[in-house]
């Protein structure tokens, strides 16, 4: 178990007893109920920002495509990436 540092930290009263209340509904202590929504709201942080980074890598693709498209006319975009989407899904032999 990693070593533990005491540390003071102030909560209103309304704050803390809701997390007395969500500790002892999930029958742990407070400690390890603050501990848990501290982890909880990095890894939803950290979630949050890959979709955003995916989002972001999708609407340049995107961009890159319209570009493409008004450069060589009218084609069937949609069809030829969901075409290589399944190539590219399906496992490889040998």
């Amino acid at each position: 178990m990693a070593a533990k540092t005491r540390i003071n930290v102030m909560f209103d009263e309304k704050t803390l007893r809701l997390a007395d209340r969500e500790a002892r509904r999930r029958e742990i202590s407070r400690s390890e109920f603050i501990r848990g929504a501290i982890r909880s709201a990095a890894e939803h942080d950290q979630r949050a920002a890959e979709e955003a980074a995916l989002c972001k890598r999708r609407l340049k693709a995107v961009a890159g495509m319209n570009r493409m498209a008004q450069k060589f006319g009218d084609w069937p975009a949609e069809e030829i990436l969901r075409a290589a989407r399944d190539r590219w899904s399906v496992p490889k032999k040998g």
